[in-house]
């Protein structure tokens, strides 16, 4: 593993890490406890347990990635930028149970989970640019996890019946096919697509987060969201189509 050939610091980092997540998510439990009862919230600390020691081990392994792309050096610890990444990866887990209890009539759970982890996806890039701390492990993971956390929230909310299955189907397929086609141009080509940004993705993963958003407060506060419903659906296909043909342009330019 990469942690046991690196600097101090770095490893020193992901440890702390790791042990304040896990206590939190202890915590977390203790207050499910609240409203699920023994049996949910024992699951759910199992189940966020699970997840969170899938992903610092996953961490652990690519530590090396913790590289400043400004400077080319290896950073002496974690950064915020990457911890709120981290973050929103474990939030995929526990927007799952909110739906659970939201279909239930419990709500806040699952509004606030997701309104916590959508504005990390600001958080992240913004800290990363401004603290000139931006990594290639950022560069990698951030995409994948949001495909994960969005495509996950979706596919809950649709679930019980909040946002249509279309809906859920379209957000997935939005973040599957970049991964699928950098597999396929990786298997094609022998080498990996350049990971970048655009506008159309960032307005693509904006625009989901506010519709999803949107539903899950509606349907927490009695609204009716289905009168307004048609404009959400329509700012998510529409940045997703050009997210889309964003990147097909840029794979063809790699070829």
């Amino acid at each position: 593993m990469q942690i046991f050939h690196l600097n101090d610091e770095l490893r020193g980092s992901w440890l702390r890490f790791t042990a304040v997540v896990g206590a939190a998510i202890v915590i977390a439990a203790v207050v499910a406890l609240r409203f699920a009862g023994v049996t949910e919230a024992t699951l759910f600390l199992v189940s966020s347990l699970l997840w969170w020691g899938i992903l610092s081990f996953d961490l652990a392994l690519h530590l090396g990635l913790m590289v400043n792309l400004e400077s080319g050096e290896l950073q002496r610890s974690l950064g915020w930028p990457n911890r709120l990444t981290e973050l929103r990866a474990l939030a995929a887990v526990w927007v799952a149970w909110g739906a659970h209890w939201a279909s239930g009539g419990t709500y806040l759970p699952l509004v606030l989970v997701f309104g916590l982890a959508a504005v990390t996806d600001l958080m992240d890039g913004w800290l990363a640019r401004r603290g000139h701390a931006s990594t290639r492990w950022g560069r990698l993971y951030d995409p994948i996890i949001d495909g994960v956390f969005f495509s996950v929230a979706a596919i809950s909310l649709a679930v019980i019946g909040i946002v249509p299955q279309w809906l859920a189907a379209l957000v997935t397929l939005r973040y599957a096919f970049p991964i699928v086609g950098g597999i396929t141009f990786l298997l094609i080509r022998r080498r990996t697509l350049r990971v970048r940004h655009t506008p159309w993705g960032r307005a693509s993963s904006a625009g989901i987060a506010l519709t999803v958003f949107a539903a899950a407060a509606a349907a927490s506060l009695g609204l009716p969201f289905h009168i307004i419903a048609p404009a959400f659906y329509a700012l998510v296909g529409l940045t997703a189509l050009g997210a889309f043909i964003t990147i097909l342009i840029k794979g063809i330019e790699q070829i």
